[in-house]
């Protein structure tokens, strides 16, 4: 009867939302689930009653019969089981921050810069392959660790200092510590800082005005430089200028 496939669906969908209940640590999403929870359970009821009240009329001579109660679902009880992203929704997953790590540049002329992650993540390399994913554009890195002794981990940089190739990047796992491949996108950029610290800046040095990138460059070299960097670009404009104007009086 459809009635009954209707309970028997709701019967199923109270006992899964009643799982993802004791999946879920977000306030937020525990409140939605419990509403939708509690309007399930009340439509169940209401099938519930329905189905008791309906009776069936009885041939002569013979007992009336009533449609046997099914038992309301108890809460259910889940023990501690790893569940993937996939079924929970990426929105639902609570991570912890990756606050230490190291990083490296290979140098002018290489191809690489390695970010380490050594230390609060052992146990990594015993992982399914599927518990650990990067993802890579061409100014930042999102590395993801799901169910690490109970826990999510992720270290997500933008705006990196200089721009990567996505398709080259990788990452590699060992037993306790995992190693973050960039790929250079120019090998003969050096890398100052991992990420860059005015990202404003950058957008500006890539610009169609080569010229405005590298006044850009000198301009924050005079910020950051000591007193006999200041001095030596502030001769360097001077020429300049002196340039400009004998030229422009020509």
């Amino acid at each position: 009867m459809a009635g009954d496939s209707n309970k028997q669906d709701l019967y199923e969908e109270i006992i899964e939302l009643e799982m993802l209940l004791a999946q879920v640590k977000t306030a937020g999403n525990r409140r939605d689930l419990q509403q939708l929870r509690e309007t399930k359970q009340k439509a169940w009821d209401a099938l519930q009653a329905a189905s008791v009240d309906v009776k069936v009329e009885p041939e002569p001579a013979a007992m009336e019969v009533e449609e046997p109660e099914i038992p309301k679902p108890a809460p259910v009880k889940v023990g501690v089981h790893p569940v993937k992203a996939a079924d929970l929704g990426e929105e639902l997953m609570v991570y912890t921050e990756i606050s230490r790590f190291g990083w490296e540049d290979d140098g002018y002329g290489k191809d690489k810069v390695t970010v380490h992650i050594m230390s609060g993540i052992d146990g990594v390399g015993d992982l399914p392959k599927e518990n650990v994913a990067c993802k890579f554009t061409k100014d930042s890195f999102d590395l993801k660790i799901h169910h690490l002794n109970g826990k999510n981990y992720r270290l997500v940089k933008y705006h990196l200092d200089k721009d990567i190739n996505p398709d080259k990047s990788s990452i590699r796992i060992k037993k306790n510590r995992i190693a973050i491949t960039l790929w250079k996108a120019d090998k003969n950029n050096t890398w100052m800082n991992l990420t860059a610290k005015n990202p404003n800046k950058k957008d500006r040095k890539s610009s169609a005005d080569p010229a405005a990138g590298i006044m850009d460059m000198m301009k924050e070299m005079y910020d950051e430089g000591d007193e006999d960097m200041k001095r030596t670009i502030a001769k360097a404009w001077s020429e300049s200028r002196e340039k400009q104007a004998a030229g422009d009086a020509l």
